[in-house]
């Protein structure tokens, strides 16, 4: 056996993070499915169901900003709960306003409004939250009522892809049917005028899309604060997937075979900070923004708070679609929280209102199962 900077001369450390030897046989990286919750045998919580545990575990399903899950859920009585978000789990480095937390708020909420109308519930909401830094998001009430059937094996398939986008465009049927969406009831107000643009790669949009992610990664690769709050969500190890059963791993990352067994054993929350690791962030961003279709950009009117959670729901909606037409959509949103880009992009690209996603989309020729982890119901829920 060699030591780590032995190997790190054998092989590069380049090689390792690019997945270079990936296609090596897979060496043992905790997914999803060797964490799956069972339900059914967990001890019940105070205030919940069987049938509330389900719905609040499927709606943990929905993405979030490195993976840090930051919804919780205060049951003040059954039925009745406060949603709201872990400051522990806030990311202040990339996401100072909490605009990308309401958003993913938002998604938390698009798949617990469908769960539970899928177990004959009907909900009910209001909103708290005034200010972006307000823990308490909304007050939700749940009441029995008609069934609303949904396939919710798509919340349990729902997953990131970031490798593997094919070139080809989009069609025009596909586009339609991923951004029509279609809301169920449950704000006061409906669905706000945002739109949902597509442009191809080999376009002028295209092109200032590709080369501002490749250099707001730069930016944000070397600045510290982000690289640091990276550092501290990065689950290297199985043990501490195991543990936190949140956050990035190198299964999430896609880094497969010989690269994920090297980086699990060998890297820590060190290894993000060093130069080399910054650079090879950056040679992969540059790597993933050239593949694929092109980009997907969804605007708004504006951010206020329930725009945010309204938007965060449009985005859960659309990708509880794509799985089934094989299109992928990978958030690269460094655009929208490193300057200028974030205050110049709208105007760049001749759009109005607020821009809220910056989606490279493409097809795939098959789609991987999710292996994201997902923490326990009983972690983010809180008794009266």
């Amino acid at each position: 056996m060699f030591n780590r900077r032995e190997f790190m001369k054998r092989t590069g450390d380049g090689m390792i993070l690019l997945g270079g030897l990936s296609f090596l046989p897979s060496c043992g990286g905790i997914k999803r499915a060797d964490l799956a919750e069972e339900i059914g045998s967990a001890e019940p919580l105070k205030g919940l169901g069987r049938e509330e545990m389900e719905i609040l575990h499927l709606a943990s399903l929905a993405p979030s900003g490195h993976n840090t899950q930051p919804w919780t859920v205060k049951v003040v009585e059954p039925g009745h709960w406060v949603i709201g978000s872990e400051e522990k789990r806030w990311l202040p480095a990339v996401d100072p306003e909490n605009r990308e937390l309401f958003l993913s708020i938002g998604a938390f909420l698009e798949n617990l409004l469908i769960a539970a109308g899928s177990f004959g519930y009907r909900a009910g909401m209001e909103i708290l939250a005034r200010n972006p830094k307000d823990r308490e998001i909304a007050n939700l009430r749940l009441k029995k009522g008609k069934m609303e059937p949904f396939p919710l094996e798509k919340m349990r398939k729902r997953r990131t892809v970031r490798s593997n986008l094919l070139p080809g465009e989009i069609k025009g049927e596909d586009l339609k049917f991923v951004t029509r969406h279609e809301l169920r009831p449950f704000l006061s107000m409906p669905l706000s005028g945002g739109h949902s643009f597509y442009f191809p790669q080999n376009s002028p949009q295209g092109k200032y899309l590709r080369e501002g992610t490749v250099e707001a990664n730069r930016k944000q690769a070397f600045r510290h604060p982000a690289q640091e709050e990276l550092a501290n969500w990065i689950r290297w190890s199985n043990r501490d997937a195991e543990n936190h059963r949140n956050g990035l791993t190198p299964e999430s990352m896609e880094i497969g075979g010989f690269a994920g067994w090297y980086v699990r054993n060998f890297y820590d929350r060190h290894s993000v900070l060093s130069k080399s690791f910054h650079d090879q962030t950056v040679d992969l961003a540059a790597k993933q923004a050239k593949s694929g279709a092109g980009w997907l950009v969804v605007t708004s009117p504006d951010s206020s708070i329930p725009t945010l959670l309204e938007y965060g729901r449009v985005f859960e909606n659309m990708l509880l679609k794509i799985r089934e037409r094989k299109i992928a959509v990978h958030p690269m949103t460094q655009m929208l929280e490193e300057e200028p880009w974030k205050k110049q992009t709208a105007k760049e690209l001749g759009l109005t209102g607020e821009v809220q996603w910056i989606l490279r989309i493409g097809y795939l020729k098959s789609y991987p199962d999710p292996v994201s982890l997902r923490m326990p119901v009983s972690r983010f829920v809180q008794g009266s």
